[in-house]
């Protein structure tokens, strides 16, 4: 499909632009490809740009003292790739950003969304849409680490299971919070 097209409708699904504004709402998004294992974000490093997966698949991970990764989220096509606190905050990241596979993005700048917010009548419900998503979606991560199991989690990964082909056992296993033999003895055991 058309990158143009697929970043088109990912905004028209977020808010409704006359074309005029839309068109140039698109003209401040730059596509970028990415290499597989392509490090977009590190730790220390300012999130200055708001991505829309076009083509590809993504990990946000955090790294501790021992230099143990955790992933923390795993990101598809027609989704959001940034980090959240960073983005918002202007603080510097505590997470890495790394592309899984060759992927495609639609990228735009902090500033240039600030000033699209301010000139463009009706953008900023675009804005408001995604970070209530994201909210969301952080909440509902936060409370399946402190209220599901790790089969729950696997069980619930489960729907999006041509999304699970293309993701390396560590980092499903890291997502879900298990080892990868456990998570391997997790889907031995659903498929006896």
């Amino acid at each position: 499909m058309d990158q143009q097209k697929i970043l088109t409708d990912f905004i028209t699904y977020y808010c409704d632009l006359p074309d005029k504004d839309l068109e140039t709402v698109l003209r401040h998004f730059t596509f970028r490809e990415v290499a597989a294992n392509t490090i977009i974000l590190k730790r220390g490093q300012l999130c200055d740009t708001l991505s829309v997966v076009i083509k590809g698949l993504f990990r946000l991970y955090a790294v501790d003292d021992t230099g143990d990764e955790t992933t923390t989220w795993l990101v598809f096509e027609d989704t959001l790739v940034m980090e959240p606190a960073s983005f918002l905050t202007r603080q510097p990241s505590r997470y890495y950003l790394q592309a899984l596979e060759n992927s495609v993005t639609a990228g735009i700048s902090y500033d240039a969304l600030q000033v699209l917010y301010r000139t463009i009548p009706g953008f900023e419900a675009f804005g408001r849409k995604l970070m209530e998503e994201v909210l969301v979606g952080t909440m509902c991560r936060a409370t399946s680490l402190l209220l599901d199991s790790p089969q729950e989690r696997y069980n619930r990964l489960l729907r999006h299971a041509s999304y699970l082909q293309r993701v390396p056992l560590k980092y499903l296993a890291s997502f879900i919070g298990v080892t990868p033999s456990s998570l391997s003895r997790m889907r031995r055991r659903m498929q006896s």
